[in-house]
C-alpha cells in the first residue's frame, strides 16, 4: 500500500487480495501448499466479501468470510468500516431507525441451504508504513508473538492485519475506525501457533487456522456468550461449502460457480490447501 501511496496511484482491496494470493502461491510453490482462486467479473450487484477455505490432504477444512479494508494513510483511518448500502440507508431514513451496517450483516450472514457450514467472519486490513506505533495499541490482549516469534512491533508483517467481526461490532460505530480503536493481530498469526500462549496438538493448516480464529475471537471473557450465539465452529470439518467443489472442478464449472457466488453474495473465493502433512 505504501508504494502505491508514494506514487499517488489507486490500489483497491480486491487487487491487493489477488496479489496476496499470488504472493502466497509463488512463495510456497513446490513446498506443500496449493492455492486456487476465482474472482467474479465486475458487475453492479457483486458482493464485496471473499471466502477462503483452509484445508489439508484429508480435505477437512475451515472457512472464513473476509471483508477487506485498506488504511488511508492521509487520514490514518479505515474508511467505510461501518458502511451501509444505499438500500440500508433508505430504510434507515424511512423508519428513523438504524438498519444493520456492513459489519452486522457480515456477522449474521449464513448459508440458508447449509446452516451448519457458517464461515467465520473476519476483517482483513491492508495497512501502510503510516501504521507505525499504533500497532502496539492495536495488539490483541492474548497475543504473545512479540516474545515468541521474534518480530518487533515495527515488523512489516503488520502490513496485513486481521480482526474479528465481533471486535468491529463492539467498536464505537462510526467513530472507532483507526488502528488502536479495536484489537487486531498480524495476518500471519492465523497460522503461526507461536503467536499464542497455547498451541493446538494438531499441526495441520486447518487446525492452526481454527486455533488462530478461536484466539482472535476470544479477546475477552465478555465475548464468550456472543461467540456461542453466532453459531459457528472453530473445528475443521469435512463439510465443505459447495463453491469449494466447483472451484476444484475448474473452467467447466465457472457458470455454476458464478451462480453459487451470487447466491452467497461473494466477490471472490479461494482454496488454500496444505498438500503435505508436517510434523507437530
Amino acid at each position: 500500500m505504501s508504494e502505491a501511496e508514494g506514487f499517488k496511484l489507486p490500489r483497491n482491496e480486491d487487487t491487493t487480495t489477488e496479489e496476496l494470493l499470488l504472493s502466497l502461491a509463488r512463495k510456497h510453490k513446490g513446498r506443500g501448499l496449493d492455492i486456487k482462486a476465482y474472482t467474479k467479473k465486475e458487475e453492479s450487484g457483486n458482493g464485496a466479501d471473499w471466502a477462503f477455505w483452509f484445508t489439508d490432504s484429508t480435505w477437512k477444512g475451515i472457512g472464513a468470510r473476509i471483508q477487506a479494508k485498506r488504511l488511508f494513510a492521509d487520514e490514518g483511518r479505515y474508511k467505510s468500516l461501518f458502511h451501509q448500502s444505499g438500500k440500508q440507508k433508505k430504510v434507515s431514513e424511512a423508519t428513523g431507525q438504524l438498519t444493520p451496517n456492513q459489519c452486522e450483516t457480515l456477522l449474521s450472514y449464513g448459508d440458508p441451504s447449509d446452516p451448519l457450514n457458517n464461515l467465520i467472519p473476519v476483517y482483513v486490513f491492508y495497512n501502510s508504513d503510516e501504521l507505525k506505533q499504533n500497532t502496539a495499541f492495536s495488539a490483541h490482549t492474548q497475543i504473545a508473538w512479540w516474545s515468541l516469534c521474534g518480530h518487533p512491533f515495527t515488523s512489516p508483517d503488520w502490513g496485513i492485519s486481521t480482526a474479528s467481526a465481533l471486535a468491529i461490532k463492539n467498536a464505537n460505530w462510526g467513530k472507532n475506525d483507526r488502528p488502536g480503536d479495536f484489537p487486531m493481530i498480524p495476518w500471519h498469526c492465523l497460522v503461526c501457533a507461536c503467536c499464542w500462549d497455547d498451541r493446538p496438538a494438531d499441526p495441520s493448516l486447518p487446525s492452526l487456522v481454527g486455533h488462530g480464529l478461536r484466539q482472535l475471537y476470544g479477546d475477552s471473557e465478555d465475548d464468550v456468550p456472543a461467540i456461542a450465539d453466532l453459531g459457528f465452529s472453530f473445528e475443521p470439518t469435512d463439510n465443505a461449502p459447495k463453491w469449494v467443489g466447483l472451484l476444484r472442478e475448474g473452467r467447466e464449472s465457472e457458470e455454476s460457480l458464478d451462480e453459487e457466488m451470487d447466491r452467497l453474495n461473494l466477490k471472490g473465493v479461494a482454496i488454500i490447501e496444505e498438500t503435505e502433512a508436517r510434523d507437530g
